[in-house]
């Protein structure tokens, strides 16, 4: 590992990825920053207590992200999920431009694993290759990852789990590749302390893969009940635009391109399995799915 006393910057902090991430480096003795928006919030309080160095302001303040990278080795940067595709970019390219004009020596940015070579024609899912475009072409070194689909989203209330089944986008033969949150933190602090490795790489992230059948066995066994799987219907991917692309790449797009399980297990040798997710921190979402209706 790179015996460096330079601070992390991340952004995300008090969300799931930037906040699995700065748990991670503090893990492993680095030194964390983190800009958030409201410092006196409690996610922000628990990140002073663990023992980040806390900076309060948002993306369009330019000045303070400038401030925030002052000596810092590198960045961790994601944008939250519920900003519209304009902003996404415009923050995304921003940040990326004021690390490289601050001298970062390891940028690492969070894409997504449905991008591909080309753009869909979906605003939501075009937003990130274009950042990557416009990070891959700055003079200073970066890493692009693109986690796939987080297990959390299986949990979530309104995919049928109280009615005792699985609605989700795979035929149940075919597999999905689901990723930890927290297996996020652990894979870019590996990514941060060796640049010479990871330095201009871009790499899909995955911790698991089952089909949705394994699904099924998996959910039930951890629920103690009958959970079934099916898929959404037709009607529904057709008429929907986001889950018919996500469906479609999941069966001959990006989402479908399969990744080395063994390798990632190298780069985190605790990799969680869906189960070992489900049975731990996953757990407390099932739960709440299992009581909750759409």
């Amino acid at each position: 590992m790179i015996n460096s006393k330079q601070p992390i910057l991340v952004f995300g902090a008090t969300g799931r990825q930037g906040g699995s991430v700065a748990k991670a480096l503090l893990k492993a003795g680095w030194p964390v920053r983190a800009l958030v928006l409201d410092s006196t919030k409690a996610a922000s309080l628990q990140l002073r207590n663990a023992g980040v160095e806390i900076l309060q302001g948002s993306f369009d303040e330019t000045g303070m992200i400038r401030s925030a990278m002052k000596d810092a080795y590198g960045v961790f940067s994601v944008q939250p999920a519920n900003l519209a595709v304009e902003d996404e970019v415009r923050h995304g390219i921003s940040i990326a431009d004021i690390a490289a004009e601050t001298g970062i020596k390891h940028f690492v940015y969070s894409s997504g694993a449905s991008v591909g070579d080309e753009l869909t024609g979906v605003p939501r899912f075009d937003a990130k290759p274009r950042i990557e475009a416009h990070v891959r072409d700055l003079a200073m070194t970066t890493t692009i990852i693109r986690p796939m689909i987080f297990m959390e989203m299986l949990v979530r209330p309104g995919f049928g789990l109280d009615e005792g089944r699985l609605v989700s986008l795979i035929r149940p033969d075919h597999s999905i590749q689901l990723t930890a949150v927290e297996d996020i933190g652990r894979f870019v602090t590996a990514v941060l302390a060796d640049k010479p490795r990871f330095g201009g790489r871009t790499i899909k992230v995955a911790s698991d893969r089952l089909t949705g059948r394994e699904l099924e066995v998996a959910f039930s066994e951890v629920a103690g009940r009958s959970i079934t799987y099916e898929r959404f219907p037709n009607g529904v991917l057709a008429a929907n635009a986001d889950l018919a692309h996500m469906a479609k790449s999941l069966e001959d797009g990006p989402l479908s391109e399969r990744v080395d399980l063994q390798v990632m297990r190298e780069i985190n040798p605790d990799l969680l399995t869906f189960r070992s997710w489900l049975a731990g921190n996953g757990r407390r979402s099932l739960d709440e799915a299992l009581r909750t209706s759409a």
